[in-house]
């Protein structure tokens, strides 16, 4: 018997990474902005018409924080959070030779491309691919049994591009093509027979419900921290 899964996945709302001065937050304790709370309230209203039958998010604040305005509207509204789908962790970009920023930072999506081994000299690339895979096909064969068939999932930027590439599969191709924008929706099912995963459909991707047409979105969270990175001489100094 063939069954199936829908996954909605979303990315966290707007986060604020750096600091009055310009300086890095520290990622495992950022939590949403003022804008990034309107952001997914809104999404909670899209998906409200839809009874989740599992919600999950990371450990990290701001993903059960975007997980918990979308279970406000939910019948089901426990949450479990799982260290596996966790951000990918970058290293200490103050480090950095600038010479290196513009691939190291700018193109640490294109890792293949640019043969880099780990994101930003943080987390290796092919440790953060195996454990964020391994969870999701976990997820989706336990889901499966449980008679589950719609279960949302509140994530991140670089976790959701694995999860697309290997929806698409694309899993031996680099990353920067899947967009995320912040309190993006995206919608996959997942076909299931014998324990195994038989069939992928993408039916919504990086849909935004407070931007539908994607106005003024022409930078993604590398090009951000580049641009700081810049202007702030490696973060050493205030930006002017």
């Amino acid at each position: 018997m063939i069954k199936r899964v829908r996954v909605y996945l979303v990315r966290h709302g707007h986060v604020h990474y750096f600091d009055k001065q310009h300086q890095p937050v520290n990622p495992k304790y950022a939590r949403l902005s003022a804008t990034g709370i309107a952001q997914i309230s809104q999404l909670a209203e899209q998906l409200k018409a839809v009874q989740m039958d599992q919600i999950f998010s990371s450990t990290m604040p701001r993903s059960i924080q975007t997980a918990e305005i979308l279970a406000s509207t939910q019948r089901n509204s426990i949450i479990q959070s799982c260290d596996d789908i966790r951000e990918i962790k970058s290293g200490r970009l103050k480090e950095l030779d600038s010479t290196q920023a513009h691939i190291v930072i700018k193109k640490a999506y294109q890792h293949r491309r640019y043969a880099l081994d780990t994101f930003m000299q943080g987390e290796r690339w092919h440790e953060f691919e195996a454990r964020t895979t391994h969870w999701l096909e976990k997820i989706l064969l336990q889901q499966a049994d449980l008679q589950h068939q719609h279960i949302l999932v509140s994530s991140h930027d670089a976790v959701n591009r694995i999860f697309l590439n290997h929806a698409h599969g694309l899993n031996q191709k680099d990353i920067q093509v899947q967009e995320q924008n912040y309190a993006c929706l995206n919608i996959l099912d997942y076909f299931i027979e014998n324990d195994q995963i038989i069939e992928t459909r993408i039916l919504l991707q990086n849909f935004t419900a407070h931007n539908v047409l994607k106005i003024n979105e022409t930078h993604n969270a590398l090009d951000d921290v580049y641009q700081i990175y810049m202007k702030t001489n490696g973060f050493k100094r205030e930006m002017i």
